[in-house]
């Protein structure tokens, strides 16, 4: 090793591009190099001059970046009116063996590469203003230029080649500082009358009342903003990756006397240095996890009252009330539960519920809470198929004892039941053997239900004016729970007047083809409940005749055969044709079709060639409605105008029927289909913010604007039903979205 007070010889190479374009080019032409070079008088010759490249000497110890740049501004500075040096980079290129006087010495090359503009083709260094020039003058050349005999420049040539071969390496090369790269600064100008904030950086050196009073005055930063390119060479661009908010603010002010200094030794590499700390870094990025952990039950209605979700998992996949049933803080975890309204079955990262850590623990007082949770599922499962029954006895920890009994009383409890309703007003109790945490998936295979019979139905909660198909996996007792906020979000009506109940109905995605196939009388049974429920209600418009016909085989199914002495004229009062024709036609069309009615249902009868089975007959129903347009369609309630005058728009109320046919528009007050497309005759579009959608139909060259806060839904499921996405892919919706 060297002494560090040895003065080195150090050539400096001063380079600019002289355009632009060299800078992407591949290939290497010397010629789009200047160089500056300084021109010394030739021994015995003084009217010769020579060109040579900068030199100095530096110490062999010190900062040779700075140096150099330093050396570099101030030879640079009175050949460009004064301005800074543009250069803001020293490259190293190699170290060479000098000739001449100094034969045998060892001398470096550095690179200094300049923007386009810096200094001027000639230029003579003067001592000052007015006084003469000495003769050292300095002047720019083009590389492929540069004769003089030196061991610097041939080697500096071969080098820039190497680099263009180099993806990024000249353009990185030359590009500015990223101090110059800053696109905008932003200042508090609520603060500005305080003076500007020292730029000195927080050191060892301070006191805790130092400290104290620069961070009451970094207080009044809500949000910092840290430049990920500064100091690299990186080119800016105008995306934004991640902007941190300050949870803390507004919370006040913190609490001086915890303030722990850092260690020495994580400074000891310099200031420059950046020594991550990842359990601070947790502290900062989830406070609310946190304040569970410690139990901190203040700052935990704090957080909760600021926004602060209890569903955010942090960067090991748990949630804060994870941390208070690990830790056993039983009243952090009932704040949680209770204020922030936490799912008690809420699973981490390896499917372990609240339940299983504090069954892990053993602590019985949090388990007790757990238990007496209306949505508690009591027989959850991690993913090694544990229950928490048999993770507090493999553990035994604490009062694992008390909470063993707990569980097992728990256990033998006899579970919970749901009805699930059918369109006929019947009904099945299922047992809820995960409480409201049971699927849909659970449920269907409580209703006992043949595999092939499950196939055509699925779950739906219905109100009077909402009807919801839900997903395998959802959850619906905890939509029957939230339903007046769904009801705010998908309509304009008065959720307190909107009673949800659970139904068995029929997949809306259930292919037309397949069902024709069905033979089972349960299922048979189940799609003819729906099918009347549909028509009398009037969601099946169809000709008069149509509707004559189902009015015949309702007769046969509900009444049995034809009886000329009880089934005369005067039979089918209001009464009964309210149970055979739809609602809207009882007043309107009905009794001009009672003979018409009691003829085709006297012809059914006495018919040999029509089976009198009831799963027959409501089979043959089904076979008359499955032409009706509307026919398996889901419904929803949307909004059209249209020109009344020319001053003036008329609003109609509509329903918007979707199946696998196609798209239907029906008038809601007076039930008639105002429009019917296939699927292959129209184009939709999504309006903004789910709001409305846009039909296109091409066949009658139809545009129309339906406007409905279930658009996002209607959408969907018009995707799925044409075959434009799968029912596994996740669309623009998926909350409430159907199956």
């Amino acid at each position: 090793m060297g002494n560090k007070d040895t003065l080195e010889d150090v050539f400096v190479a001063v380079l600019r591009p002289k355009n632009q374009v060299s800078l992407s080019s591949k290939e290497y032409r010397a010629k789009a190099y200047e160089i500056l070079l300084k021109e010394v008088p030739l021994e015995g010759k003084e009217k010769k001059r020579k060109k040579v490249l900068l030199a100095t000497k530096l110490k062999a110890g010190g900062d040779k970046s700075k140096s150099i740049l330093d050396y570099v501004d101030e030879t640079i500075k009175p050949l460009s009116s004064n301005q800074s040096c543009a250069g803001k980079r020293v490259v190293h290129m190699k170290k060479f063996i000098l000739e001449g006087d100094n034969e045998g010495k060892e001398a470096s090359l550095f690179v200094v590469p300049v923007s386009l503009i810096l200094f001027n083709t000639t230029a003579s260094l003067s001592t000052a203003p007015g006084a003469p020039s000495v003769n050292v003058l300095f002047s720019s050349a083009i590389l492929s230029e540069v004769n003089a005999p030196s061991l610097c420049f041939f080697p500096l040539r071969r080098w820039l080649a190497e680099q263009h071969t180099v993806p990024h390496a000249i353009p990185a090369l030359f590009r500015p500082a990223p101090v110059e790269r800053v696109k905008t600064n932003v200042s508090n100008p609520a603060y500005s009358s305080e003076g500007k904030l020292s730029d000195e950086g927080l050191h060892m050196g301070y006191t805790a009342l130092e400290i104290k009073s620069k961070m009451m005055s970094l207080e009044k930063a809500d949000m910092c903003i840290l430049n990920p390119l500064y100091g690299s060479d990186l080119q800016y661009t105008n995306r934004v990756d991640k902007v941190i908010i300050n949870p803390y603010f507004g919370l006040g002010a913190p609490d001086y006397s915890k303030i722990q200094i850092p260690k020495r030794e994580k400074w000891q590499h310099g200031p420059n240095c950046v020594t991550e700390d990842k359990d601070h870094q947790w502290v900062d990025d989830f406070p609310l996890h946190r304040s569970a952990l410690e139990g901190d039950t203040e700052l935990i209605s704090k957080l909760l009252d600021s926004g602060f979700s209890v569903k955010q998992l942090d960067n090991d996949h748990w949630a804060p009330i994870h941390y208070a049933c690990w830790h056993g803080k039983v009243e952090a975890t009932k704040l949680l539960l209770e204020k922030g309204n936490c799912n008690p079955n809420l699973l981490n990262g390896q499917l372990s519920s609240p339940l299983h850590f504090a069954a892990r623990g053993g602590h019985a007082e949090i388990v007790q809470l757990l238990l007496q949770h209306p949505e508690i599922d009591r027989h959850i499962e991690d993913q090694q198929k544990r229950s928490p029954f048999q993770v507090c006895e493999e553990n035994k920890q604490n009062e694992w004892e008390e909470t063993v009994k707990l569980l097992q009383q728990a256990n033998s409890k006899p579970y919970e039941k749901v009805r699930i309703y059918r369109m006929d007003g019947s009904y099945r109790s299922v047992e809820l053997k995960h409480g409201n945490n049971t699927t849909v998936q659970q449920i269907m295979e409580g209703m006992r239900l043949s595999q092939e019979t499950q196939q055509y139905f699925t779950i739906w909660i219905c109100s009077e004016n909402l009807h919801l198909q839900l997903k395998p996996y959802h959850k619906p007792l905890q939509h029957l729970r939230i339903w007046t906020e769904i009801v705010t979000d998908l309509t304009v009506l008065d959720p307190q007047r909107e009673t949800p109940q659970l139904f068995l109905r029929r997949d809306v995605r259930l292919p037309l083809e397949i069902e024709k196939k069905v033979e089972d009388p349960l299922a048979i049974l189940i799609l003819f409940d729906e099918a009347r429920h549909c028509l009398l209600k009037g969601f099946f418009p169809a000709p008069d005749n149509k509707l004559i016909t189902l009015a015949s085989l309702l007769l046969q199914i509900i009444y049995g055969n034809y009886e000329s002495k009880k089934h005369k004229q005067g039979f089918l009062n209001e009464e009964n044709l309210k149970s055979i024709v739809p609602i809207s036609k009882v007043k309107s069309k009905a009794y001009h079709w009672t003979n018409r009615i009691l003829h085709e249902y006297k012809a059914l009868s006495t018919s040999e060639g029509v089976s009198k089975e009831m799963h027959h007959l409501q089979r043959l129903f089904l076979q008359n409605c499955w032409d009706i347009p509307t026919y398996g369609a889901a419904f929803f309630t949307g909004q059209v105008y249209t020109k009344a005058s020319a001053s003036n728009h008329k609003v109609i109320r509509v329903y918007v029927g979707v199946n696998t046919k196609g798209l239907h528009l029906m008038n809601m007050e007076t039930k008639v289909l105002l429009i019917s497309l296939e699927y292959s005759t129209f184009i939709w579009q999504l309006g903004h913010a789910d709001q409305y959608f846009q039909i296109h139909s091409g066949d009658n060259k139809m545009n129309f604007i339906v406007h409905t806060k279930q658009a996002g839904l209607i959408v969907k499921l018009l995707m799925k039903l044409s075959g434009q996405i799968t029912p596994n892919e996740k669309g623009i919706t998926d909350k409430y979205a159907y199956g």
